[in-house]
């Protein structure tokens, strides 16, 4: 639309013409409208030319120019803008996706630390505090892959959105 107007302000500029022309009937009397006598036709032409203007036709070129070079820098950084988002959003994945396979083998071997523990326990070689301790860090470790999980579905929701992707609420 900006690069019409500025086509439209330079259009201005120069010599418009005009051709317009009409067709009827005229006639004295009701009942001769139907000869071929009664057409009548006329055809008019005009030219206008901006002469004296005071450089008001070129200024508003100009600023026709520079609206269309702020929506061309607009749009360019909606761009840069979208593309920054997507990339965040993949940097933000692989991230979580790297953190998600470490919590998980942190989370196998708490799991094998808490059995070795309370093997050693049942041998007596352990007091109850020590099986009490890789526990808690099993359930850390497994809170840590949990949270990761939702983040890693928060990043594949933003870069869903960041591509332009987006959904319909359904009534309740």
């Amino acid at each position: 639309a900006a690069l019409a107007r500025v086509s439209q302000a330079d259009a201005a500029r120069y010599p418009s013409f005009q051709i317009s022309g009409s067709v009827g009937l005229s006639a004295i009397a009701l009942s001769s409208l139907t000869g071929g006598g009664s057409l009548v036709s006329a055809l008019l032409g005009s030219v206008s030319v901006p002469l004296f203007d005071g450089g008001a036709a070129r200024a508003q070129v100009r600023s026709q120019e520079a609206a269309l070079e702020q929506a061309r820098i607009g749009y360019q950084a909606v761009v840069l803008t979208a593309l920054q988002e997507v990339e965040d959003a993949l940097v933000s994945l692989r991230g979580n996706r790297e953190r998600l396979q470490r919590l998980r083998n942190a989370s196998e071997s708490a799991q094998q630390a808490a059995l070795l523990a309370t093997q050693r326990y049942n041998s007596g070689l352990v007091d109850f505090q020590t099986v009490l301790d890789t526990q808690r860090s099993l359930l850390s470790t497994q809170d840590s892959v949990a949270s990761t999980q939702a983040e890693l579905s928060a990043d594949h929701v933003r870069l869903y959105k960041a591509l332009g992707g987006g959904w319909q609420q359904e009534p309740l």
